[in-house]
């Protein structure tokens, strides 16, 4: 099994809002606040050039407003992070994405009703128009902080989830690391040898004799019979295929289906076994299905 590394980027940055969605936003709110004190009917409004004037005025100062909120959110994001800085961030928050947001907004509408010569506290701008500007501001603001967290708590989620997996991945890697450290007891005329577990192809039986095949193509003898081998390696890569021989998936490159719901082993190239390579057919769906599992791994 190949151990996948999660590389997961904390710093990675929250995407807000695309600036042409907040310049359609900022025409939509813009049309409002300009038609928000009229008496006439909008198709009328729309029409006539005081609007046009007001709109060309709007739309362009309630996009960089936006705008602002948007850039500066971005920027604390990196400089005073919510989730090491709450505290802070939320100060912040407020004095840059909203207080001087409607106090810049105050400022530039006044001058601009001094500029045409009109008076700005007849306007009535502060109870009507007004309003809508301050709940559009806290409205961004609140929408971007949400939308940070909501970020985030998916980004978390992935992580949790990307770890949960490397970590049972390693635990798949001790697992198999406790199989290689298994030795098996092996004969070689009066000589006894410990052969680990990872080097075997398969083990067999016949006539009351036991041997053990390696991958490299040497053979010993083993004492263990297969219901003995088959109780020890019952949770690692071996499945007995027929009556006499147990084999390893490791030594497995494939197999092919034969007569009477049988299957025939295919080894991998380096390998020959002088064994009965048939998968016997009341052991046949037993072995499918754990042959799956082992490529899966």
């Amino acid at each position: 099994m190949n151990t996948k590394i999660i590389a997961i980027d904390n710093q990675k940055k929250v995407k807000y809002l695309h600036w042409g969605i907040i310049l359609l936003i900022a025409l939509i709110i813009s049309h409002v606040i300009v038609v928000e004190s009229q008496m006439k009917p909008v198709l009328v409004l729309v029409h006539q050039y005081n609007y046009k004037v007001a709109m060309a005025f709007s739309w362009p100062f309630t996009f960089l407003l936006m705008l602002w909120i948007h850039f500066c959110t971005k920027k604390l994001d990196v400089y005073v992070p919510w989730t090491s800085k709450w505290g802070w961030r939320l100060g912040l928050q407020f004095i840059l994405g909203v207080l001087l947001v409607l106090t810049l907004d105050y400022a530039v509408v006044k001058s601009y009703f001094i500029a045409f010569g009109q008076d700005f506290k007849k306007s009535g701008y502060m109870e009507i128009e007004f309003p809508i500007v301050r709940w559009m501001v806290l409205f961004m603001n609140v929408l971007y902080i949400a939308w940070f967290f909501i970020i985030n708590f998916r980004n978390s989620t992935r992580m949790n989830d990307g770890l949960k997996d490397y970590i049972a991945n390693l635990n798949d890697q001790k697992e198999k690391a406790r199989f290689y450290a298994q030795k098996i007891e092996a004969k070689l005329g009066k000589k006894i040898i410990q052969v680990e577990l990872n080097e075997v192809a398969c083990f067999e039986r016949e006539e009351n004799i036991g041997y053990v095949y390696l991958l490299d193509g040497r053979k010993f003898n083993v004492d263990l019979k297969l219901s003995e081998l088959a109780t020890l390696l019952d949770s690692f890569p071996f499945y007995q295929i027929n009556r006499s021989v147990m084999i390893s998936f490791s030594a497995i490159e494939g197999y092919e289906k034969v007569k009477n719901k049988q299957a025939k082993i295919i080894l991998k190239d380096f390998l020959e076994l002088d064994v009965s390579l048939l998968v016997s057919r009341d052991r046949f769906e037993g072995f499918k299905k754990r042959f799956d599992l082992f490529k899966l791994s």
